[in-house]
């Protein structure tokens, strides 16, 4: 029988289903950082269609950390109505609105200034300084005071963005952290920033406003080492009280279209040996692909792009029929070369 639709409770945060709507950049916010009633149309939209939990796509904490022209600022009080009216809207469908926090680290776009974890290179003839503790520190508040905007705003938890290669997952993987003090070297180490992150969000909002995280399962160098050292992480996360752990990978981008369920045995293997409330993001795109994942025990599913292509996709595959999304990843880049639009689809469909 299907857990799709059964309740979950994951610490203060209770859902109604098993679907989530993960992270994902949206290309609607304002130039100056706000959320617009497009956005929050679109979230009212996956709520209307049967989302338990909705998380928004990645907002930054700091100038200087901004990925994208259209993401939504949390850096300033200002954020905090906007958030409010997306919060309202969703709850009144029954559906939870978490908020992601994030910082880009070197991928910043709005400074010239980048610093990553450790000095190195980049694309484009760029090059990146290291940290200083001082800055990580302040990078950490910045990220624990986005988390009591966000909880005044009456959502129902923040996510750190800890995956993908922007700043948080930098410190975990050790591709991209050779620091040598406290913040680098061991797991212990690598994962303190993310640790003291959550650590102040409790401090400050209360051990009963839920901390989310996302984070890579895999990694590009050593990567056996790397999930050994996941299990630490995840054993870590389950005793601060994190309500759940959604687990990407470095290179979703990379995986063939016609594959499905990108990391689902290294999500298999980590929950036999830990705790942590998981949910698993990567090509999931069918009703089987759904059930294979929550058979395996692991306790909610995301998905993405599939909400991208089709907000009422859930209903649809609930009724037999199939996911029209191509993983072709052109909605990273669609709505820059024309405006309002986010998928391939909807531009055939108005070709026609």
């Amino acid at each position: 029988m299907s857990r799709l639709n059964d309740p979950i409770v994951l610490g203060k945060l209770a859902c109604k289903n098993r679907i989530i709507r993960s992270a994902t950049h949206s290309f609607l916010g304002s130039p100056d950082g706000k959320i617009t009633d497009e956005e929050i149309s679109m979230y009212e939209t996956l709520a209307k269609n049967g989302v338990g939990l909705i998380i928004t796509g990645h907002c930054c904490v700091a100038p200087g950390g901004r990925a994208n022209e259209e993401q939504i600022n949390v850096y300033a009080d200002s954020c905090i109505e906007g958030l409010r009216r997306a919060a309202e809207t969703v709850h009144a469908h029954g559906a939870k609105f978490v908020v992601q926090l994030s910082h880009a680290g070197p991928r910043a776009i709005d400074t010239e200034d980048l610093a990553d974890v450790t000095a190195r290179e980049l694309k484009k003839n760029r090059h990146a300084r290291e940290m200083t503790v001082a800055e990580i520190r302040a990078v950490e508040k910045t990220f624990i005071n986005a988390a009591v905007r966000v909880k005044q705003s009456g959502a129902d938890g923040v996510q750190l963005h800890a995956a993908h290669s922007y700043l948080l997952s930098r410190f975990l993987d050790t591709t991209f952290n050779q620091r040598t003090d406290e913040y680098g070297g061991d797991k212990e180490g690598r994962f303190r920033i993310v640790e003291d992150i959550i650590r102040g969000i409790q401090e400050a909002c209360g051990d009963d406003f839920p901390v989310l995280v996302k984070i890579n399962c895999d990694s590009k160098t050593d990567d056996d080492a790397y999930e050994r050292d996941l299990v630490y992480m995840l054993s870590r996360t389950k005793r601060m009280g994190v309500a759940l752990v959604e687990l990407s990978g470095v290179a979703f981008l990379d995986e063939p279209r016609d594959k499905h369920v990108y990391y689902l045995s290294r999500a298999s293997r980590l929950r036999r040996v830990v705790e942590q409330p998981l949910s698993l993001v990567g090509g999931i795109r069918s009703l089987e692909d759904i059930e294979r994942v929550l058979e395996d025990g692991i306790d909610m599913v995301s998905m993405s792009r599939a909400f991208v292509c089709e907000p009422d996709i859930l209903p649809k595959l609930k009724a037999g029929e199939s996911s029209q999304c191509l993983s072709c990843n052109r909605c990273f880049v669609i709505a820059h070369l024309h405006p309002g639009m986010r998928c391939v689809r909807q531009r055939k469909l108005m070709k026609k």
